[in-house]
Order: structure tokens, then sequence, then C-alpha cells
């Protein structure tokens, strides 16, 4: 649904109607540079979509070759408004397509149909400085309003708001009801089977509940699985989980009533990427791999205070899997990036430490798509990546397998068109990239994926 709401000159909100009945004069309007023609200035986005998809939005009733302003603003979770704004000059007919239009000016370059949306940053902040280390949109935990005004001179002149869904509203949630697992299950709407994906998250230690329900309003059933930290079931730290945990995972959704087919796809955040390229190449059944930002190679695991752990990050049949040491390097203050734990290690290592620790990724029998940045501060995961392509490059793997590098992106991937700054730090850890580049990887990764998923496991186009 498509809606428009209009402001009159009093600053208060008048519906299409009202305003059609009201306006018997044009002298504000044309004062404030907008058409005297019937009819008044407008702005016209969907109503409600959800988070992943990109919308149209649509300026019109303003004088031709009129300077506007469009703003864009939300409130993030803690109550912070975030703000953007562009600028256009409107056509010979009054309107301005915002999807198909640069901004002479704004918080966002180039022709970008959801640039007001990823480019917000805090209300006041400075554009030329980084955001402190906790300042990040997070958004209501089902969906948050996006409140657009088009402003002539200084006034406002029309305005819309949009609601951005981060998940369907029928997505279900099911119990798992193996003891042996942690996680959530969470499947499409309707009733019919649908393909199955599990998902990983990283060193964090958190579910990633957003991706896992997003995925679900894609039409996956989505296991979003935790595979260390506080239940007792699972090990308390990154160290020597079992890859056999994830296997009891695959083959509990395979017996699901809501999944089909037997293949299930494994889709990992960075060292739930390594752990997925691990997997798939040690299990049958696995329909899919996916990485985002993940490692070719083994290393060793983390253990409290996620310092190096002397031992392997997983294991087999409880022996550690053979891995990479992470270099032994001072602890720098925090927010610090880690990549010195990782390029001297992989540079110092020996051949033969490093082909045993490199995961046998040819023998893996399913389709494989990863996902690198460049400027990732926490570990070098285009390097670790290509790894993996040449690998497989050198073994003639004979299904499809694809590496996209976004140039200048950082390793903080999140779900698109959400705003990306505060994404190149945190309290704790550098992530890299820049906002401009977050935001695209994000979006490109997101849509990548989703079209491997279906070309490998199946399931419905979007809706």
């Amino acid at each position: 649904m498509v809606g428009a709401n209009h402001l009159w000159a009093d600053g208060n909100p008048r519906s299409r109607r009202q305003l059609l009945a009201t306006v018997s004069s044009v002298g504000l309007l044309s004062a404030a540079g907008c058409s005297t023609r019937e009819s008044p200035p407008s702005i016209t986005a969907p109503t409600t979509a959800l988070v992943d998809e990109s919308i149209r939005i649509e300026v019109g009733g303003v004088e031709p070759q009129t300077s506007l302003d469009v703003r864009a603003s939300a409130r993030s979770r803690g109550g912070t408004e975030w703000v953007a704004s562009a600028r256009f000059e409107a056509d010979s007919d009054g309107t301005v397509s915002l999807p198909d239009r640069a901004p002479a000016d704004g918080t966002y370059d180039g022709v970008d149909p959801m640039g007001l949306f990823w480019s917000m940053r805090p209300d006041g902040a400075d554009p030329d400085r980084l955001l402190p280390p906790d300042a990040l949109f997070v958004p209501a935990k089902s969906a948050y309003d996006v409140t657009l005004v088009v402003e002539v001179d200084g006034e406002p002149v029309a305005e819309q708001t949009t609601t951005r869904r981060l998940f369907d509203p029928d997505v279900e949630r099911r119990p798992v009801t193996d003891d042996a697992l942690v996680g959530e299950f969470l499947v499409p709407p309707g009733e019919e089977p649908a393909p199955a994906v599990v998902h990983l998250h990283g060193a964090g230690g958190r579910p990633h509940l957003a991706t896992g329900r997003l995925l679900a309003s894609r039409g996956f059933a989505t296991l979003v699985l935790q595979y260390f930290g506080e239940p007792d079931s699972i090990p308390n730290t990154l160290t020597e989980v079992p890859v056999e945990y994830v296997e009891t995972a695959t083959s509990w959704l395979r017996t699901h009533d809501r999944v089909a087919g037997r293949d299930v796809g494994l889709f990992g955040f960075s060292r739930g990427g390594e752990l997925a390229l691990l997997v798939g190449s040690q299990t049958d059944d696995v329909g899919a791999v996916v990485g985002w930002v993940p490692s070719g190679v083994v290393w060793e695991g983390l253990g409290v205070g996620r310092t190096p752990a002397g031992t392997s990050a997983w294991s087999r049949d409880g022996d550690p899997v053979p891995f990479l040491e992470l270099a032994d390097v001072a602890p720098r203050a925090p927010p610090s990036p880690s990549l010195s734990y990782y390029e001297p290690a992989l540079a110092e290592a020996s051949s033969a430490e490093l082909d045993s620790a490199t995961i046998p990724v040819e023998n893996t029998d399913a389709p494989v798509y990863l996902v690198s940045v460049t400027d990732d501060r926490r570990w070098p995961s285009a390097v670790l990546s290509e790894r993996v392509v040449d690998r497989l490059d050198r073994t003639g793997y004979p299904h499809e397998y694809t590496h996209e590098r976004h140039a200048g992106a950082g390793h903080y991937l999140r779900l698109p068109y959400l705003p990306t700054a505060g994404t190149t730090r945190d309290r704790y850890n550098v992530y890299g990239g820049r906002q401009a580049a977050n935001a695209r990887a994000n979006a490109a990764a997101w849509h990548g994926t989703l079209s491997f998923l279906r070309r490998a496991l199946g399931g419905r186009s979007p809706r």
C-alpha cells in the first residue's frame, strides 16, 4: 500500500482529501515555491515494507525546477533520533523520483533508492567525525518508523511515514524438541514445508535472531543455533566445540514436518562461517554453504575474555581439529582491531602447518557462497576466503562456488538498509569499513545470499 500525507501552512498534517477540500487559495504554497496547480505537494512511499525491501519514494506537486530537501528521521530503540537528508531540483512536471536521481547535496552520494535510510546518523552528530563507540542504530524489536518530510525554502510542505518491518508477523517460532540443541526454530508463514537453513553466529556468542526471522520471512525454515555460551549443554567458550553438534542440528531439521527435502543449508558469520565450511566438508546432506566474512583455515579457539585458548575452536570425535595458533600479541586497550592475531600467524606458518589447518572444502558436496570485505579489521576475511576459492579451483570443484569481495567495507555486516554509521567499531572491537561501503556490502551480501539459497535449496521468491 502506498500512502501520502501533506502539511499545511500551520505545520499540522492533513490527509490528501482534507487538503484538497480545504484549498481555496494557493498563495501560501506559491510563497513556499510550491505548485499552484490543483495537485498539492506530496510525498509517497509504501506505508510498510520488510526491512530488506528497496522502496520507491516520489515527490510531486511542487513548482518545476524548485529546489527541495527530503529529510528522513527514525528513532533507535534507546530513543535517539537518527536523521538523513537529500537535496533535489524538481523536474519540469514538478516531481522528483528519488530512486532515479542523485542528490545535489545531502548525506549520501549518487543514485541510491535507499540512501536516506542507511545514511542516517544521530541528530546533531558531526558527519566528519567517528561516532562514539556505543552509537549504533538498534531498531525496535519488530518494526521501526521512518518519517519522510519534504521542505521547500526551509518550510515543510509534505510528510509521509513508512514502517520498516524486521520480519513478517506471521513467522512462527516452533519448539526445538532435541534437548541437546540450543537455539530458535523459525518457520515461514503458512503450513507448507520449506527449505531449511542452520544459521551460525560468530565469536560474540549471540545467536543472530534478526537474521533468522528475516530468513524465515523470505521462505526458509531457519534454526538459529547457539553453539557456545551460557547453557550447560554447550561449551562455555569457543573452545573445542564439537562439529557433531551442528550435524545433530541438521539431522533434527530433516525430520521436521515443516522442512522440505533432506538437504540443509549452512549459513555462518565470521567464526560461524569457518564452522559452516568445516561442517560442510565433513557432512553429507548439506545442500548449500554460505560464509559471511569466513575463514577457510581452522583457528585457535578463544577462552575466557576471548583470549587464545591454546587449543582448537572445534573438535571431531573428541579430538581437537588441527588449527593455526594465534600470534602472540600484547592485548590493546579497547576498542581495538584483532588483525594482529591473524596476519602474522598466516605469514609465519609453515606449509605443513597451513596445510594441516586448511579446511578440505573440496570434499563438500554442495554449492558454496562466500562474502568478504577488504577493510576487515577483525581478521583478513578476503585472504581467508580466497584460499577457499583457490583450493576449489585447483581441484575442479563440480558445484557452483562464488566469492564476492566488497571494497572498502568492514567486518560488521548487518541487515540491509539499516543505518551503518556506528558499524565501524563498538566499545570493544574495531571492525573497519566506511558508512557507504558497509551499506553497499550489507545489501549485496543479503540479496546475493537469498538468491544463492533459492538456487541451491529451492523456495519461493519474495512476496
